[in-house]
């Protein structure tokens, strides 16, 4: 058996924590030699048809739980290695739900470099939103010519891959990712900010609740160069307040309710075989879901056709103008890329999907910093001493430049280590092979083998007190 500590010379090997993980060529010589090697080899966990690796007591696999999601991959790469093989019903690929986790660098650009010009990802197997988005008549759907290998009959747009995924990503993409439109959207967003630390102290009895409205808000400052201080009108206490914002209360539970609902439909396998082989049937889950998304779409909707109307009759004010919804107009009249209503559709998805992100990310941000005060305190110094010297008002108020990296580079250090504890999803990514086989640490993967990309970034092997 070569060792690591024997390899260590044909392979090379970093100081500190770092782990050795020999190259694919190392790898595959070492095997075509015929001598074993402990590096990463392809670990095959047991899997069922339907269910995968889901049941624990047969496949091995330690049971997931949302309250431990981000232990979940370290225990997986603990136990079966750091190449691993199982099955996930709805993820993965084919009757076992196979797909691969690993987690050398090195080797996920290598599934990244094979995607070709349309990616394949986990967006498109999120199939309790597309079934939601069909049956809802969302313009996104389109027939297709002719039913796919998989028997799919209907292309999802940004929720699938091919032309018109890379239709409607460029399109959205389009103006919201530069750095140049970021810091115009800033200023209405540091509004919607301090409105809701305003109030911060009457929501302190559901901090969760508080961080999802100032979420709301400050997307729709982005969206809508609006203030919809849901976050205040929330805990008003005038009956007529809260009746004039009750909608975008409803769509802020409701979009949650879809992510909560989705969630907990992927821990039950039968919920996606029901859906796959009787989709005339609806669960209650999926029905509860639906009944959310319904709720998201109606609101959502017409909060973008009622700007729409109103950039019509040019009565816009000036923060409004500004707004990333109504660049899409004019980018959407201008190029005729995709339709109007494609256009109202992904700025309702963006504004869906942007509440529950938002505020899970900030969420952490401020429990980690409640966790740490000398951190807390730290940051606090250094963005006064940034406000006083790069502010807006004389020194009273946030834009881009007291948040850049140059001027409050501990800021930028807090947002990290914040990432590297508690991510926004429990792995870096899932990428599809879709454009060719690739070759994974001496082993070919077939072309449309799903991959997910997993965090070392919470593993006590990597990181010193990762928690």
């Amino acid at each position: 058996m070569l060792s690591r500590s024997t390899a260590k010379a044909a392979i090379g090997h970093g100081g500190g924590k770092s782990r050795l993980i020999p190259t694919t060529s190392t790898i595959h010589r070492l095997k075509s030699s015929g001598c074993p090697v402990t590096g990463p080899i392809l670990k095959k966990v047991p899997t069922l048809p339907f269910v995968g690796s889901m049941i624990p007591q047969h496949s091995g696999v330690p049971e997931f739980q949302m309250s431990r999601q981000y232990e979940f991959n370290s225990e997986m790469r603990q136990k079966f290695g750091e190449f691993i093989h199982f099955g996930v019903p709805g993820f993965g690929v084919g009757l076992y739900g196979h797909m691969y986790t690993i987690f050398d660098p090195n080797e996920m650009a290598k599934v990244v470099r094979s995607e070709g010009a349309y990616p394949s990802g986990l967006i498109e197997k999120l199939w309790q939103w597309r079934r939601a988005m069909l049956e809802s008549g969302s313009v996104l759907v389109s027939k297709k010519d002719s039913s796919s290998s998989d028997g799919e009959s209907h292309d999802y747009g940004l929720f699938d891959k091919g032309e018109g995924w890379k239709r409607h990503r460029t399109f959205l993409q389009t103006g919201m990712l530069d750095p140049v439109a970021a810091r115009g959207f800033l200023p209405g967003i540091v509004l919607a900010a301090e409105s809701a630390s305003s109030v911060a102290p009457l929501h302190s009895h559901n901090v969760n609740e508080y961080m999802n409205y100032t979420a709301f808000d400050m997307f729709c400052s982005f969206m809508f160069g609006k203030q919809m201080n849901t976050t205040s009108t929330s805990v008003s206490t005038d009956p007529t307040v809260r009746g004039e914002n009750k909608e975008n209360e409803q769509f802020v539970i409701a979009a949650l309710g879809v992510f909560e609902k989705t969630n907990a439909m992927n821990l039950f396998p039968l919920e996606f075989l029901m859906a796959k082989f009787f989709p005339w049937y609806k669960t209650t889950k999926y029905q509860a879901l639906q009944d959310d998304w319904d709720t998201v779409r109606d609101i959502g909707l017409r909060l973008i056709y009622d700007f729409v109307d109103r950039y019509d009759r040019d009565e816009l004010d000036e923060m409004e103008k500004a707004s990333y919804l109504a660049g899409a107009i004019e980018r959407q009249r201008e190029s005729n890329d995709i339709t109007r209503d494609e256009m109202a559709e992904l700025c309702l998805i963006a504004l869906f999907v942007g509440v529950d992100t938002t505020s899970s990310v900030t969420a952490w941000n401020l429990v980690h910093l409640a966790l740490n005060p000398e951190c807390q305190e730290k940051l606090h110094a250094e963005l006064m001493e940034s406000l006083n010297a790069k502010g807006s008002n004389g020194g009273t108020r946030l834009n881009a430049d007291v948040i850049g990296k140059k001027v409050s580079p501990y800021l930028h250090l807090c947002f990290r280590e914040s990432h590297r504890a508690t991510p926004a999803f429990s792995a870096a990514m899932w990428k599809g092979n879709s454009h060719n086989e690739v070759e994974i640490h001496g082993e070919t993967l077939p072309q449309g083998s799903m991959v997910q990309m997993g965090h070392i970034s919470y593993d006590e092997d990597y990181i010193d007190e990762p928690k």
